[in-house]
């Protein structure tokens, strides 16, 4: 027995009892790849972006805020006034983004505020001092 197998068009395989759509399910499986692949390309890169950010917080700012950000790092004690605690969330309300750009761009004094914490405007870009920012909105416990 001889089977005899044509391209029809439409995309649609046909052999003698057969009907296979394979080019629409194969373009649909490859859609749906790619669109989980750079999905997951994405998150990871994110994350990578927010791993870097949060190696940047424990490098430069938790030896005064701590880890946790509570304002209990190693060199916390004996300062004052007491490095801010990141986690109390109405103490973090009333301080806008600009203010705590000012800070950690300028010196703490420049709106009233410490005069021990150092300015970070010459080590850091202004787009890795506004991801710091939302590294620290990050540790209010709500």
């Amino acid at each position: 027995m001889k089977r005899e197998a044509s391209w029809m068009s439409g995309g649609v395989w046909r052999s003698r009892n057969l009907r296979i759509k394979a080019p629409r399910r194969l373009i649909a499986s490859l859609a749906l790849f790619s669109f989980v692949h750079c999905s997951a390309s994405d998150s990871s890169s994110s994350w990578a972006a927010e791993k870097k950010i949060a190696v940047l917080f424990e490098e430069l700012c938790s030896v005064c805020h701590g880890v946790g950000g509570k304002g209990d790092g190693p060199s916390a004690q004996g300062l004052q006034p007491r490095p801010a605690d990141f986690t109390v969330c109405n103490v973090m309300a009333k301080d806008s983004d600009e203010v705590l750009f000012k800070i950690i761009k300028g010196v703490g004094q420049s709106v009233r505020r410490s005069t021990v914490m150092p300015a970070w405007g010459d080590s850091l870009s202004e787009e890795q001092i506004r991801e710091l920012i939302k590294f620290i909105r990050g540790l209010c416990k709500k």
